[in-house]
């Protein structure tokens, strides 16, 4: 008996960093303004049978392609590089959030804030569903309506009982069915379904920069962000070139000088 005891407690370790295989991807557009500018930004849910993974693809494969590119001195030559992936990877963002990590009832979250890519483990939060008879077809499924607030922000949703998956974007969740569409009162996001379907490969439910990432608190996370928010471009620069010794002026689209300017506000999906 104590045997068993043993090799179960040996075992766990392993069996809590055990990978969910990906069963299912839901592939979102989300129409936002996370700056002045909108645009449409592109997002994976895959889904495995205890956890999901929310994620930018663009992101993933921006990163997987800066990772490859041989080390140089050359700032200018590695500025031109970053240029080139911007426009082959567009509207990107470093968001990923693992639902029901490191337990069932938890998410674990991983953002950039500047240069530094942090990570915090939170709780769910709780979202008090009020539900409507509103219906309506969205990406061929027929839908339920519902609203709630979460972090600051008042979110509509349609669901589909028929997919009986309690998730959707970002940390929306917890109804009888998949979320499919979602925006917020603002209109300043809005998340479209416009692909579901199996994963025949090896896929993971995995966050990708979790290893890199830099652990603290949720509050300690807003409290970075807002004081990065107030960084002009040039301090930006001189994070990402830290210890180079290298004086970059910044220029917008159109050739001015806008170093000493403060970054443009963005908007989040989370207020508070």
């Amino acid at each position: 008996m104590k045997r068993t005891i043993i090799i179960l407690l040996l075992s766990l370790p392993l069996l809590l960093d055990a990978q969910d295989k990906a069963a299912y991807r839901i592939t979102y557009d989300c129409d936002a303004q996370y700056d002045k500018t909108p645009g449409t930004y592109r997002w994976n849910l895959d889904i495995g049978s205890e956890t999901a993974v929310f994620y930018n693809p663009n992101y993933r494969k921006h990163t997987e392609a800066f990772q490859s590119l041989p080390e140089t001195d050359d700032i200018a030559a590695l500025m031109n590089s970053v240029r080139q992936f911007k426009s082959r990877y567009p509207n990107r963002s470093s968001l990923e959030i693992l639902i029901g990590s490191p337990e069932k009832e938890a998410y674990t979250y991983v953002n950039k804030v500047g240069v530094d890519l942090l990570m915090y483990e939170e709780s769910l939060p709780a979202m008090d569903w009020e539900l409507t008879d509103s219906t309506k077809i969205v990406c061929g499924y027929g839908c339920h309506h519902a609203r709630a607030s979460v972090y600051g922000r008042t979110w509509d949703v349609w669901y589909s009982v028929g997919l009986p998956m309690p998730y959707g974007p970002y940390v929306l969740g917890g109804l009888p069915g998949l979320i499919l569409e979602a925006s917020d009162t603002d209109g300043i996001f809005h998340f479209t379904a416009v692909g579901i379907g199996s994963i025949q490969d090896d896929s993971k439910v995995v966050l990708i920069g979790k290893e890199e990432a830099v652990k603290c608190t949720r509050k300690k996370y807003l409290a970075l962000r807002t004081s990065n928010a107030g960084q002009t471009y040039s301090e930006l620069a001189a994070n990402v070139l830290s210890g180079t010794g290298k004086v970059v002026k910044i220029t917008d689209a159109s050739g001015n000088d806008i170093s000493d300017q403060k970054q443009s506000e963005k908007n989040y999906l989370d207020l508070n």
